[in-house]
């Protein structure tokens, strides 16, 4: 009987080992091993921008966390009200910082702006935000 108890405080000893030294992630894994895509943005994601004249408005990409063999970034604007996409535009060897410069918006409608940025070598490893905005 001693045996069996024994034996079985060294399974829960070697099992419980085994557990604690597992590595642990932090959170930080973008897809396949890399460091996960971190981005600013001017305009700021997930804000609306007061209604501005003209039909051209800029927009600055800041890649903080790129992947060690590049990223590309593609934006997209459309209108809300109908989702016609008006401008469009991919950068498959973005740099730390990508200026653009939106065109051809339509004046009086609420647009939506969709940035993507994806890791050259693996396409899990993402980052995604939008932010709206309005011509007069």
């Amino acid at each position: 009987m001693k045996k069996f108890i024994l034996l079985g405080l060294a399974v829960l000893l070697v099992l419980s080992a085994a557990v604690s030294c597992k590595k642990k992630k932090n959170g930080n894994e973008g897809g396949c091993g890399e460091q996960a895509i971190k981005v600013t943005t001017i305009p700021a994601i997930n804000t609306v921008d007061p209604p501005a004249p003209g039909t051209d408005f800029p927009l600055v990409v800041n890649i903080e966390t790129m992947p060690p063999l590049g990223a590309t970034v593609i934006v997209n604007a459309k209108t809300e009200n109908n989702g016609t996409v008006f401008f469009t535009e991919t950068r498959d060897k973005a740099l730390t910082s990508n200026s653009f410069t939106i065109t051809k918006t339509p004046p009086g409608v609420s647009c939506l702006v969709t940035i993507t940025v994806t890791s050259a070598t693996c396409n899990t490893n993402t980052w995604s935000g939008t932010y709206r905005y309005t011509a007069k």
